[in-house]
């Protein structure tokens, strides 16, 4: 008996966690190519196999590296998005005309984020810029720092949109050593839970700025689960997803982890910084500032109450930090 051809797979993004998800990839079996928009960055991948954010890690030869975006993705079966939520829809766009994927290819979104101005989620809007991948869009989330997974630590994650066979596929793709994937028929409470907890998390890191212990964070924590569950509700998602990995997990891991960016940029907010320099001194994108805002807006278009997201929406536009406090019934 023949063997099951091995998938193509591209990944669209050459940040930490694209490298990280391309070698998972690899490591299970995929033929993977890997995207990278500057053509100075995907030479140097193709080159070293190294990425300078995670020490120790080593690309696996067999993924190719390229900034051509119609190699990459040209008769691919997975197509991957690991990219910042503002270059979503336009290279989505640009892929759309340079590239035919395979017949019947599938879409993995793994980015944290709503759309400005639609206030779309990105497997919202993946699907909407390509309309052939329709009903084939799934959303991978969870609390999932790429050096921890590139190290091989113990990491669930979920995995939302249409449930069935085709959904366990998907989920092999990525499952295997360290990393589990349930799928979970709710891709918008994934995606919302997976977005909202980056604003949430900069919220945590004020109260570690402003001194507050482990007490107060507990309730920022509560209250923060609370808005979310609402809003998510409120947007169409289930009432049981924000309890799951891509909620409640992924909540707790940023917002009380060193490794993470929403956190300590954050802090800086806590400790007096202005909200531009904190940004400057932090290296990667800070994703909850975007995040922050959209779940204002998105709070606006449903009606749903939120102090604590005001509040920290509030602060990253320079309102004094300490009104995070007051959200939550402090003086």
């Amino acid at each position: 008996m023949a063997r099951p051809r091995k998938p193509d797979a591209c990944v669209l993004g050459g940040g930490m966690w694209g490298v990280v998800l391309a070698q998972q990839l690899a490591q299970n079996g995929a033929r993977v190519r890997l995207w990278e928009f500057v053509p100075s960055l995907a030479e140097s991948l193709q080159r070293t196999r190294r990425h300078p954010h995670i020490p120790g890690f080593r690309l696996d030869d067999s993924v190719r590296v390229t900034s051509d975006l119609a190699a990459a993705a040209g008769g691919a079966g997975v197509l991957v998005f690991v990219l910042p939520s503002s270059a979503m829809a336009r290279t989505a766009r640009a892929l759309r005309a340079a590239a035919r994927p395979a017949r019947g290819a599938v879409a993995v979104n793994a980015s944290k984020g709503v759309e400005r101005g639609s206030l779309a989620t990105m497997g919202g809007v993946v699907a909407r810029e390509l309309p052939s991948l329709r009903g084939r869009v799934w959303t991978l989330s969870g609390p999932s720092f790429a050096r921890e997974v590139a190290r091989g630590v113990p990491t669930t994650l979920m995995l939302g949109g249409p449930s069935g066979a085709k959904a366990r596929e998907v989920a092999r793709l990525f499952a295997g050593g360290a990393l589990t994937v349930t799928p979970w028929p709710d891709r918008a409470g994934v995606e919302l839970g997976g977005s909202l907890k980056n604003a949430i998390a900069i919220g945590a890191g004020i109260l570690d700025g402003l001194g507050a212990g482990a007490n107060t964070k507990a309730a920022l924590l509560v209250r923060g689960l609370e808005e979310m569950g609402r809003l998510i509700r409120a947007s169409g998602g289930r009432a049981d997803t924000v309890y799951g990995p891509a909620g409640l997990g992924d909540l707790i891991a940023t917002g009380t982890s060193g490794e993470s960016r929403n956190r300590a940029f954050g802090e800086k907010l806590g400790r007096g910084v202005a909200p531009r320099r904190a940004l400057a001194e932090i290296p990667t994108v800070v994703e909850g500032v975007e995040a922050a805002a959209a779940a204002r807006a998105l709070c606006r278009r449903r009606k749903v109450k939120a102090p604590l997201i005001a509040a920290i929406h509030a602060a990253t536009r320079g309102a004094p930090a300490r009104g995070v406090l007051k959200a939550l019934g402090f003086r």
